[in-house]
């Protein structure tokens, strides 16, 4: 799957720059709602709402996070093959792509020891998880970048199980206004795509079938 990032090489981003040039389009968006951009209250909003903006999708304008590994082989070698790691409960932060409004929840990933013997750090998979999210996204999409970047790492897993729990504020506070529903997205590579008895037992280990409180 291509990466989606700024042509803008990273060393060029100027941010203050970019803060200022979103911020003027902003002052105009808040004049066009009927609305005084110079009133006290909004004075500074336009340059906040910038700063939040580029805050949020800072995954356009950052290197992919590289996946530290560790090799839980003893000095003997030996090692237990097929070992399930799940690290359940990410904070997802992102932005939905068709309204930019905020899509909040968590991700949770299970994986399968390969071969070689490697685990990821976790904070390294918490950091890829943030690349993804940090963007204009679908959730549908975000669970699919997720699995595959694990997938295609130097872990080399047996396999690899994303399952991502979102509310989505575009349905929340617009449109059908729907404050009870929530979207739960899954992806599966290698040992969990042919194992279906594996593949339920992670989703029973992490009671997916339960409503989460996101809110």
């Amino acid at each position: 799957m291509k990466e989606r990032t700024l042509a803008q090489n990273k060393n060029e981003f100027d941010g203050q720059e970019i803060s200022q040039q979103i911020a003027m389009h902003v002052k105009e968006i808040l004049r066009l709602l009927g609305e005084d951009p110079e009133r006290e209250g909004l004075r500074e909003t336009p340059m906040r709402v910038a700063k939040a903006l580029l805050e949020i999708t800072h995954g356009l304008r950052m290197e992919k996070p590289t996946m530290k590994i560790f090799d839980i082989a003893e000095k003997d070698g030996k090692y237990s093959e097929n070992q399930l790691i799940i690290l359940r409960d990410i904070s997802l932060r992102s932005l939905c792509e068709h309204h930019l409004l905020p899509i909040i929840g968590k991700v949770h990933v299970a994986y399968i020891v390969g071969s070689s013997g490697k685990v990821a750090g976790l904070s390294k998979i918490i950091r890829l998880v943030d690349y993804y999210a940090s963007r204009p996204q679908l959730q549908e999409r975000l669970t699919e970048e997720i699995a595959e970047a694990i997938m295609n790492s130097d872990i080399k897993p047996k396999g690899v199980f994303v399952a991502v729990y979102g509310v989505h504020m575009c349905t929340y506070l617009r449109g059908v206004k729907d404050e009870t529903s929530r979207l739960l997205t899954m992806a599966y590579k290698g040992e969990f795509e042919t194992n279906a008895e594996l593949r339920n037992s992670v989703i029973k280990i992490l009671n997916l079938n339960k409503k989460e409180n996101l809110l």
